[in-house]
């Protein structure tokens, strides 16, 4: 069996591997025997599987008579198909183990032939544990055992840049396993964060439109372009908005960072926290080739179209290798059918990795595609049953990301990262989401005659060492370098977007027609560049107290018209007591993020055809707060997370609507809606975060709660919108949800989910619609008038169920239903449209 330093295998495992998702706890009784002259055979123990997290839990049998601790070791890792990686040096080479086993879980194997060594095991895969240094142990006698491998033990990258163990980390950190993701077919980055991240919520989209919206991420931290900064496998993506796509069967896990706190580490856009969603690479237990092919359709209702419309997925996905050699790719396509007559949808998505393991080096790469397409629609307003909407192609979107990254390891103190690639994306039809539409379009000026393209290309440097300060004190040191350089293509529709007649009508303009011009026929090319230095430390006392302290020093060029500068500081303060076969955690943290006033994800929606008249004038965006939280976790059987947040953000822009009038040559009234973006001045997002799980024999249980109140409170001088202090913010519903369950019986499984956001303020824009058809005043929809159009929307719940049953081996048959309430509408407007109840059918077979 291949073995590596175990600071290498960790920094793999950060980058590349899933987590485990269930927790440990502490055993009792005995039934293993080790270091003693005589060996016995004990009872078996089966219940005891229930208080380790996988693949701690498996149930072995295993009789190895006067072998050393490593041979023990080795001969345990085959009997359970565990990738059982460590440091020879760190293992006794005297001692002898003389080992019977019963039907005993490996946790309590390894407990046993680790005691007095110094070694926990951590767990960082489905079938991947590493036996690192645990600091408490050292300070044991022998025979008292170890601290016992918990969900705080397991390593994870976005809140370090080489990959730490979460037991430090004094921010929140939401870990989605990808095995969470196909057991409750979670096929969008949306869905995966609703079910599973308290704090975060996504709108589902609508007929025509194919990018993410982010209504909540804590609150409001810019208007309709509010996105978490998104990373695919360590490499930064240019514009997060056009990440939807997920393939459950390729992901090993996705890490989140709710808040600017993360900003310290990963610089400008961070504003409202970090994404990382890392792919599978663990190649598979034999070294065999192992594939995995699942083919669904069904049918979606519609109140809209003649027809319900069909939809279909269809996946394939490969993985071999083994631990130190692996490779992986994957290939999924979908089509939604016309929901709303012209909006159907085509994507696919492809994706390929590589990893290489050497002594002290760890090489991975990775490859992704995403195309998708939806068709011109005409969005129809539910209450008038009429077609009132954008007239045009639709969107289309192709995203790709290139990259890799190198792990080096000289020492058991230095682990050296580098990170370099390339993301780029190419949109046609940028979205409208962030106007208070609908736009109306005549037939010679279309949404989709506007297009953008940009390259991002990213280099990456961390240098991480640990020092150990005195036998009870580590000192994590980060020191990290980055560089983004990133080119845009911007291209501008000719005509002006009209306002046509209610039912669809695209004559010439009449009398007091309204227009709203994209700013005529032009390609803007610009270049941005982003440098950024950091420093960041973490001290540890007795692995209980933690101590974390870091800035990053920002520097943008290109986004305004002069560079930018900034310092984005964190501090944070963890303590973590282990009681018996539980955990408490309490923590807290301070941080500050930033977004430059002109960015890819403001550019790549309709809301970057605003004016850039006063792009010079425009301040960046900035958030700063506090979180405080506690953990609480009880062996496997129960998780309770806490967190209470404070933030503030200023500066956030906001397109500003104003009407003009002029005078056509044939004398007739020109009435034109422009945008304006302007500073609002500062808002503040406090609210509370809760989720829990538990796990009782085959059922699973788990929930998320967010309370949120983020209102305006100051204006900014010369701000003209109708924003006032202490109105809520638009769109950010001030609860959000989340309930799911997982029940397995022999060959069956059933799950079930439900998500539900509730009271927010939006835009009626259904009255706007009327207005802008009307014959309506001039100063009808000029900013501050557009306070008569705002509404209060009551809540939508979208509930999803699922039933898988294995025929034979590993062919299953699966049955789903998504949005089983039928909610076609309301959400986050009363103009949006969504596929209503979709009931889907297929297979899935691995060999």
């Amino acid at each position: 069996m291949p073995r590596v330093p175990v600071g290498a295998v960790m920094t793999l495992a950060a980058s590349l591997l899933a987590p485990a998702s269930a927790w440990a706890g502490m055993p009792h009784g005995g039934s293993v025997v080790g270091r003693q002259p005589a060996c016995t055979t004990p009872a078996a123990s089966d219940d005891r599987a229930a208080l380790w997290a996988p693949p701690l839990d498996r149930i072995v049998t295993i009789r190895l008579e006067e072998g050393s601790v490593r041979d023990a070791i080795d001969r345990l890792a085959t009997a359970a198909r565990v990738e059982l990686s460590y440091s020879a040096e760190l293992l006794p080479t005297t001692r002898r183990a003389c080992l019977v086993a019963a039907r005993v879980p490996v946790g309590a194997v390894l407990e046993t032939l680790l005691a007095g060594t110094g070694l926990r095991p951590i767990v960082l895969a489905s079938t991947q544990v590493v036996l690192a240094p645990s600091r408490v142990s050292r300070g044991t006698r022998e025979g008292q055992g170890s601290r016992h491998a918990s969900v705080l033990d397991r390593v994870v990258v976005t809140g370090s840049p080489d990959g730490a163990p979460q037991r430090g980390s004094p921010f929140a950190l939401d870990v989605i396993d990808g095995a969470q993701l196909s057991q409750h077919g979670a096929g969008t980055l949306g869905e995966a964060l609703d079910l599973s991240v308290p704090g975060i919520w996504t709108w589902a989209n609508a007929a025509g439109s194919i990018t993410a919206r982010y209504g909540s991420i804590r609150g409001a931290s810019s208007f309709g372009v509010s996105a978490p900064k998104l990373y695919l496998d360590g490499i930064e993506v240019a514009n997060p908005l056009l990440v939807t796509q997920l393939d459950p069967a390729r992901i090993a896990r996705v890490e989140v960072i709710r808040g600017p706190q993360g900003a310290a580490l990963y610089g400008a856009d961070a504003i409202s926290g970090v994404v990382n969603i890392l792919t599978r690479s663990d190649g598979t237990s034999d070294g065999r080739a192992q594939r995995q092919i699942s083919a669904t359709a069904g049918v979606s209702n519609t109140a809209y179209a003649p027809r319900d419309p069909l939809v279909q997925e269809h996946a394939a996905s490969l993985r071999r290798g083994s631990p130190s050699r692996s490779l992986g790719m994957g290939l999924t396509l979908g089509t939604v059918g016309a929901f709303v007559p012209g909006a159907s949808e085509r994507r696919l998505l492809a994706d390929a990795n590589a990893r290489v393991t050497r002594d002290h080096a760890v090489l991975s790469g990775t490859a992704r595609l995403s195309l998708q397409q939806a068709n011109a629609s005409t969005e129809p307003v539910p209450d008038g049953g009429d077609d009132y909407g954008v007239a045009g192609s639709g969107q289309d979107v192709a995203h790709y990301t290139v990259g890799g990254n190198v792990a080096i390891m000289p020492s058991l103190r230095w682990t050296h990262t580098i990170i370099a690639g390339v993301d780029g994306y190419r949109v046609r039809g940028l979205s409208a989401a962030a106007l208070p539409g609908p736009l109306q379009a005549s037939s010679a000026a279309q949404i989709g005659d506007s297009d953008g393209a940009a390259d991002r290309a990213s280099l990456r440097f961390r240098s991480v060492g640990r020092f150990d300060l005195t036998p009870a004190t580590l000192l994590t040191l980060t020191l990290g370098a980055e560089q983004a350089i990133t080119g845009e293509v911007l291209g501008r529709a000719s005509a002006s977007v009209l306002a046509a007649p209610r039912g669809g009508g695209t004559g010439a303009p009449g009398p007091g027609a309204l227009t709203r011009p994209l700013l005529g026929a032009s390609r803007e090319q610009t270049t941005y560049a982003n440098h950024g230095l950091l420093a960041q430390g973490v001290m540890a006392w007795h692995d209980r107290w933690f101590l974390s302290a870091g800035a990053r020093v920002e520097r943008t060029t290109g986004a305004t018209p002069l560079p930018q500068q900034s310092v984005l500081p964190m501090l944070g303060a963890t303590y973590v007591r282990d009681l018996g076969g539980a955990a408490v955690k309490l923590r807290g943290a301070y941080g500050t993020g930033i977004r430059p006033a002109r960015t890819l994800v403001r550019n790549a929606t309709w809301m970057g055809a605003a004016s850039w008249a006063s792009a010079a004038n425009l301040e960046a965006e900035r958030q700063s707060g506090t979180e405080f939280g506690g953990d609480v976790l009880v062996g496997s059987r129960l998780s309770l997370h806490l967190t209470r947040f404070d933030q503030r953000a200023a500066g956030l822009i906001q397109p500003v609507s104003t009407l003009t009038t002029t005078v056509a040559s044939n004398g007739r009234p020109v009435r034109r809606m422009a945008y304006t973006l302007q500073n609002v001045g500062a808002i503040t997002n406090r609210g509370w975060e809760v989720d829990a799980s538990t796990r009782l024999a085959r059922l699973s249980l788990s929930g998320a709660l967010s309370l949120v109140e983020s209102r305006v409170a100051q204006l900014a001088e010369g701000y003209r919108g109708e924003l006032r202090v202490g109105d809520r913010m638009l769109d950010v519903p001030s609860s959000t949800m989340s309930l799911s369950a997982a029940y397995g019986s022999g060959r069956w499984t059933l799950t079930t989910a439900a998500i539900r956001a509730a009271d927010w303020v939006g835009y009626d824009r259904a009255a706007i619609a009327d207005a802008l058809a009307a014959t309506t005043a001039p100063r009808e929809l000029d900013g501050p008038a557009l306070r008569r159009y705002w509404l209060s929307y009551g809540a939508v719940t979208r509930w999803r169920a699922g039933v898988t049953y294995r025929l034979r081996g590993d062919l299953s048959l699966l049955v789903s239903g998504d949005n089983l309430l039928n909610v076609q509408t309301g959400a986050p407007d009363n103009t949006a449209v969504m596929a209503g109840r979709t009931m889907t059918a297929g297979v899935r077979t691995v060999f």
